[in-house]
């Protein structure tokens, strides 16, 4: 009777979701079930398909309970205490294709495969001795022997007198998902291999500069930057772009290409240049309040490439094309020097043999003296000479006036002079003002001048009387004048001489008997051709020291005496 009647409820069951049966012949055949239970069913199965829930609309029918376990996506299972199968559901039926009749009275086992370890097994039996739900995933085989993995949930259903009666077992197919996560995690391990192989600096920065993922190169980096974030330095220089970038091109995804950094380092090393490139990348926001919003954020992939070899390469060349250039300059420089120190020596005995040709007409003797013949002859041949001398001075460089930061033209000649200042072992000490103001001048013609400065200090050291091999240098901003301050440790210039020193074709060196002066003229005259001034410190007692001031507006200053 028993076993006609759980027919009957398995032959009705896969009607009940094909057809349209009325309620009515649902309850009837619930009625019958309950009525009689088969064999195996579990009392508490039994008992709560029997009990009616009160609702508000009324009384709700036991046959919700059977149609929400045979209607359930997730297959369902009841075994006894030794994982004998007495019940299974429809989704347990589309899963391993087992159908209930064939499943029915048999050990779950047959769904195992010889994959899983045994210690998973040990694991949920021991799980369920305690009374303790149990989840995992097990490598199931279906029917016809395809395997799948099962995310299995197996918990023990106890008695009113608190022992375990039966086991309930919700088992989902997480074959997909699991596949999907693999190749997800592979492909994660893949993007970071090649990430942390690569030569440059690569970084994932959020929409607050927060590194959410960095590669080997980045990691080096930091390290050689004593922990600092390599990325708070990029962002602090690259800040007026990356804003102005970020609002324009965040959504129409425009990359950051080739921007140089500079990157300074502390304990004496040297600057490293970096070429850096970012894409902008949608960052959603987190939290489940933001879960249906669709809000985004820009986040940043930033790429760094170190140019410092390169960024040499083109500072040497330029050092080098600068120090041809300024030779050459120099070279002008001392010819018209020369030049013009032979025409001032030519002009004034030709002003004295005028003045006496002057004062001879006066007198009414040049028809009858022969010295007057002879005086116009001299005249004549010395301007020819003045006139070919003019003639073959050097034309002057024209350049135009740019803003210049006379920082930069000082390590510009610092550069070009390093193998000088180190054969004559003279230690230079540089203290630049850092915001120094701009000065409107000509680059070359304002580095010929403090290459003659610094030419004249190494001389000074290298007179027969000096000790100390130290060149000084300051630039400071005063009075609306961007001031050069040079010192040297050299034998000094004497009180007599400080204005001296500054005439054409003079020279005060011992030991360079050769040289036909000193520098200074050229550098004054190109102090005033910017307007600026050269002076003396009347107070610098150790050597030499030399102060440029030039304006920062177009104002006019004139050479001063130390006495000023």
């Amino acid at each position: 009777m028993q076993g006609s009647k759980l027919n009957l409820l398995a032959e009705n069951r896969m009607s009940t979701y094909s057809t349209t049966q009325s309620s009515d012949r649902m309850e009837e055949v619930l009625g019958i079930f309950l009525a009689s239970p088969p064999a195996g069913i579990p009392g508490e199965v039994i008992e709560a398909f029997g009990r009616l829930i009160k609702t508000a609309d009324g009384v709700l029918p036991p046959s919700v309970f059977l149609e929400a376990v045979e209607q359930s996506p997730v297959a369902i299972s009841i075994t006894d205490l030794k994982a004998n199968i007495l019940f299974v559901n429809h989704a347990f039926e589309l899963l391993t294709g087992y159908s209930q009749k064939e499943v029915i009275g048999r050990n779950q086992s047959i769904l195992s495969y010889k994959v899983t370890p045994l210690e998973k097994y040990e694991e949920l039996w021991a799980c369920l001795a305690k009374q303790k739900p149990w989840n995992g995933v097990l490598v199931n085989k279906r029917k016809h022997g395809e395997r799948y993995l099962a995310d299995l949930t197996v918990a023990p259903v106890l008695g009113a007198d608190a022992k375990t009666r039966y086991y309930l077992a919700l088992h989902r197919d997480v074959t997909d998902v699991h596949e999907l996560e693999r190749q997800v995690r592979d492909q994660k391990i893949l993007i970071e291999s090649v990430v942390d192989a690569a030569p440059v600096v690569i970084a994932l920065l959020n929409s607050d500069g927060k590194v959410l993922l960095d590669n080997h190169a980045y990691k080096k980096l930091q390290a050689d930057m004593r922990g600092r974030e390599p990325a708070d330095v990029f962002m602090e220089q690259l800040a007026e772009i990356i804003d102005q970038e970020k609002k324009r091109t965040c959504k129409t995804r425009r990359s950051l290409v080739n921007h140089e950094v500079e990157l300074r380092f502390e304990h004496g090393f040297a600057s490293r240049w970096f070429s850096c490139s970012g894409v902008w990348v949608n960052e959603s926001y987190p939290g489940v309040d933001f879960y249906f919003s669709g809000d985004e954020n820009c986040g940043l992939l930033l790429v760094a490439n170190e140019i410092t070899s390169q960024k040499k390469q083109q500072e040497q060349i330029r050092t080098n094309a600068l120090r041809a250039l300024m030779a050459e300059q120099q070279l002008v420089h001392g010819m018209r020097e020369t030049l013009s120190g032979a025409i001032y020596q030519c002009q004034a005995p030709l002003n004295t043999a005028t003045a006496v040709i002057a004062m001879m007409e006066r007198r009414g003797d040049e028809n009858s003296s022969p010295a007057h013949t002879a005086l116009l002859e001299i005249i004549k041949y010395s301007e020819a000479v003045l006139e070919s001398l003019h003639e073959a001075l050097p034309p002057e460089t024209i350049e135009a006036d740019s803003p210049i930061n006379i920082n930069e033209v000082i390590k510009d000649v610092i550069d070009v002079s390093i193998q000088r200042l180190l054969e004559h072992g003279v230690v230079v000490d540089w203290g630049p003002e850092a915001n120094l103001p701009i000065v409107i001048g000509k680059h070359y013609a304002l580095r010929s001048l403090f290459k003659q400065l610094l030419d004249n200090a190494i001389d000074a050291i290298d007179e027969p009387d000096g000790n100390r091999r130290e060149i000084t240098i300051i630039t400071r901003s005063q009075d609306a004048m961007v001031e050069l301050i040079l010192r040297d440790t050299g034998s000094g210039i004497p009180e007599d001489r400080r204005l001296t020193v500054f005439e054409p074709f003079y020279s005060g060196w011992r030991h360079l008997k050769s040289r036909p002066g000193m520098g200074l003229t050229i550098a004054l005259e190109i102090a005033r051709q910017h307007n600026g001034e050269i002076y003396i410190d009347p107070y610098y007692q150790n050597g030499c020291g030399i102060h440029l001031r030039l304006p920062v507006n177009d104002q006019t200053v004139f050479l001063r005496s130390e006495n000023d």
